[in-house]
């Protein structure tokens, strides 16, 4: 019984966040190949989708009374410097990997911005706040939720599949670590917002050198076994630090 309510409660909610990702895609992909609308207009289209995803999750979080585990109660939070410590290595990384030349206006850096905190509140509401609460609720087990929430969050991310088999793999750790590092900073903090605000950043700067940059329809090179090694190894500390994080707060997180 308490499994068939958890799938109930679990299984609807991914599929409607694939499917409106999905739609996501086609509908950037078909605007982007057939209507030849600029990167501003489509980053925009996109922010709309993560803001319906992020509403729907904040719907599903009220109605379940999963406020105080989803981190937006009025709680007090903890340790919030944990938060930025993590996302910091991530936000160098990027930086270290950006394009010698960007192609920055004003008006395409705002909207990147706005976009970055879309995606922020969508997959921290979605993933953090909804599943990983609703899962540790079930399961009586907040390390559980933590790490199926995480796998759940690093599958998604194969959904456009554009990078190669390697690649693909390699995505899926990235996100899964990053995934375990904020999962565990959410039940040690107790507040949601300090990961919107780090997931946003993250986001920012491994895209500010794509800023203006017109909409590829097309597969891109895919990633080599030795790059796919590489990125997960650089993202491999997030794993142990959220690993880490649960261990030292053991006593605080069961």
């Amino acid at each position: 019984m308490k499994n068939a309510t958890l799938l109930r409660k679990t299984v609807p909610f991914i599929i409607i966040l694939i499917a409106i990702t999905i739609l996501k895609q086609f509908t950037v992909t078909y605007l982007a190949k057939y209507q030849s609308v600029s990167y501003a207009k489509l980053l925009l289209i996109k922010t709309s989708y993560n803001f319906i995803l992020a509403i729907i999750a904040y719907l599903l979080i009220k109605t379940n009374n999963l406020l105080e585990p989803a981190g937006i109660s009025n709680v007090r939070p903890k340790k919030i410097g944990l938060v930025f410590f993590g996302a910091l290595y991530i936000i160098v990384l990027n930086i270290l990997f950006l394009d010698d030349e960007l192609n920055l206006t004003m008006t395409n850096t705002v909207v990147l911005m706005v976009y970055c905190i879309s995606i922020g509140m969508m997959e921290e509401l979605s993933i953090r706040g909804y599943l990983q609460a609703t899962l540790s609720k079930h399961l009586k087990n907040p390390i559980k939720g933590i790490l199926i929430a995480s796998l759940i969050f690093g599958l998604l991310h194969i959904i456009r599949f554009d990078k190669g088999l390697y690649g693909e793999v390699s995505q899926v750790f990235f996100a899964t670590f990053i995934g375990i590092m904020f999962g565990a900073l959410l039940v040690i903090t107790k507040r949601l917002y300090p990961l919107i605000i780090a997931h946003a950043l993250i986001d920012f700067f491994a895209k500010i050198d794509q800023v203006g940059q017109s909409y590829s329809v097309t597969t891109t090179e895919p990633t080599s076994l030795i790059n796919a090694l590489i990125i997960t190894l650089l993202v491999s500390p997030c794993l142990f630090y959220g690993l880490f994080l649960m261990k030292k707060c053991i006593h605080k997180i069961k």
